[in-house]
């Protein structure tokens, strides 16, 4: 339920509305999401604030959209096992342009860094021998 005196902006809760409607299943991987004007009635808020709780989940990886098209749950991908040697250590960080467009990366997905290499973190998982 959408409070506009909680303290939290209406994106923020629309974004955790549809967020939980996506972890409970609701809104399963790869499911098309409600219009942008089916989800400002619903919720009772301006198309704007929609617009934003939708970059929002895009930035965390959740939802994916394409100008013209509905936002869709992102898909759930299998992720390849790396193991690390000792003393290899990980790092995350948002990707460079360039990275993105190498792994076609989707926005707000960050990477993983061993030494010089990159690998996308909705890909890649990392273990120790």
């Amino acid at each position: 339920m959408i409070s506009r005196s909680s303290g939290l902006s209406l994106y923020r809760q629309v974004a955790d509305a549809i967020r939980q409607q996506i972890i409970d299943g609701e809104l399963p991987p790869g499911s098309l999401l409600p219009s942008e004007k089916y989800l400002a009635e619903e919720h009772d808020v301006g198309r704007d604030t929609i617009r934003d709780a939708m970059a929002y989940l895009r930035g965390e990886g959740l939802i994916e959209s394409k100008r013209g098209y509905r936002s869709r749950v992102r898909a759930v991908v299998p992720r390849e096992r790396i193991w690390l040697h000792s003393g290899e250590v990980v790092s995350a960080r948002m990707p460079t342009p360039a990275e993105r467009k190498e792994h076609g990366m989707h926005e707000g997905v960050p990477v993983l860094v061993v030494g010089d290499k990159a690998y996308p973190a909705d890909r890649f998982e990392f273990g120790r021998e």
